[in-house]
């Protein structure tokens, strides 16, 4: 664009220096024999001072296109200039809020495994929503509606504690349960979709906070059996902890416990968690949030 304009610009500078010059011949001839000029010359003078005028303007015209394409320029840097810093400040005011509100958790105490209650199971079964349950792999929901009998509904109540980031734990999502037994290895995962919701509850008589996953595999199945004792060797989950303030930190927890040597009054298995090994998965994020709509 900037040799263009130069190209234009000498063009009208040869064509306004051609026209003065012819301008000045024309009027010193007619100057020196005034009574032998040409009536029609006067004509001719008269189209050259116009032309030389149109020159003039054009020329005129261009330098403030010019000066117009420069201040654009100039405007465009700067915007863009600005817009670049602005994508900076708001990435690092994003850093800083995720960095102070993010939330991770560790589960702590005693593991119980123990046959999800009937009232949940029909709920289940005239809802058919899978929300808060994970199934086992292989399994279809709508064979689990279908064949309701064929299956075992089973409660893993997790006890958990923040051990970093702030207090308050606003959303737990699984997307993989892992049970290893000598030989073989049992994967629960959701019915549809990336992730399971976890129920967060508070246990009052033991003043913490409890995680409640459902799973759902067949009753001819050997994964657990009711009324047994079911040693694992391992349990490993991929989940996603959303804190009040919806920072996300995906990440997966592998749990090392004592397996029970008996079963408790309730028919629960209770393992007694050793230690816990947490692997962040990716950087805490921003959880997409949904359009608030009123009721």
């Amino acid at each position: 664009m900037k040799k263009s304009g130069l190209t234009v610009f000498f063009i009208l500078l040869a064509v306004w220096s051609a026209v003065l010059v012819g301008v000045i011949v024309v009027f010193c001839a007619g100057s020196a024999g005034a009574f032998s000029v040409n009536p029609s010359a006067y004509y001719i003078v008269t189209v050259i001072v116009s032309f030389s005028s149109f020159a003039a303007t054009s020329f005129f015209g261009l330098a403030v296109y010019r000066h117009n394409a420069a201040v654009r320029d100039q405007n465009n840097e700067i915007r863009h200039q600005t817009n670049a810093v602005n994508r900076r400040a708001e990435a690092f005011r994003n850093l800083q809020f995720i960095s102070s509100n993010y939330t991770i958790i560790d589960f702590i105490d005693n593991m119980q495994i123990y046959e999800e209650g009937e009232r949940y199971r029909e709920k289940l079964r005239d809802t058919g929503s899978f929300d808060f349950y994970l199934l086992e792999k292989g399994t279809a929901k709508d064979d689990v509606i279908k064949n309701f009998d064929g299956y075992v509904f089973l409660t893993v109540r997790l006890p958990f504690a923040v051990v970093e980031g702030i207090k308050t734990l606003s959303r737990l999502k699984i997307s993989q349960f892992k049970f290893e037994k000598p030989g073989n290895t049992y994967r629960f995962v959701p019915s549809d979709g990336a992730h399971a919701s976890a129920l967060i509850l508070y246990n009052e008589a033991e003043h913490r906070s409890e995680a409640v996953v459902n799973l759902v595999m067949r009753k001819d199945g050997d994964f657990y059996k009711l009324g047994e004792i079911n040693p694992f060797l391992k349990i490993k989950t991929h989940l996603e902890m959303e804190s009040l303030l919806g920072v996300t930190v995906a990440g997966s927890i592998e749990l090392y416990f004592t397996n029970p040597e008996n079963i408790e009054e309730s028919g629960a298995n209770k393992y007694a968690i050793n230690s816990s090994q947490f692997e962040l998965a990716g950087m805490p994020r921003l959880a997409v949030s949904k359009e608030f709509i009123p009721d």
